[in-house]
């Protein structure tokens, strides 16, 4: 195993312009060309993303905050035991309980998906 640093996201901005806002109890299909977004939970019911297919997320930076009280957050990779969260090194999905200002960022490198959960209590299954 080489040290050596694969360079993923030499082109790829952390951050874009666009923040998508998710007002519903529908289900988010996040998808490869969202790398970079902000998704905004604003749903007063349970709000679930799934993640793009992991060969598709080489690279992939996607941003996930929640700005609600009364629901929770929650972040499927698609695949069953393909992120890493915590203290689950093969989660099926991270949630967050309902609470305003909890934030996620989930990086992909093609064979998995890291979540880097912050600000409050975020919770591995599978």
């Amino acid at each position: 195993m080489s040290n050596a640093p694969d360079v993923l996201m030499g082109l790829v901005p952390l951050f874009r312009a666009v923040v998508r806002s998710a007002t519903d109890a529908t289900a988010t299909t996040v998808t490869a060309d969202d790398s970079g977004t902000l998704f905004i939970n604003l749903s007063t019911s349970a709000h679930t993303y799934t993640l793009p297919t992991l060969a598709l997320s080489a690279g992939k930076v996607f941003i996930f905050f929640n700005g609600q009280t009364t629901a929770a957050l929650t972040i499927t990779p698609g695949t069953a035991d393909k992120m890493l969260v915590g203290d689950n090194a093969a989660a099926d999905s991270v949630a967050c309980a309902a609470a305003v200002g909890e934030w996620a960022i989930v990086i992909g490198d093609g064979t998995w998906f890291y979540c880097l959960a912050g600000v409050g209590t975020w919770t591995a299954s599978g």
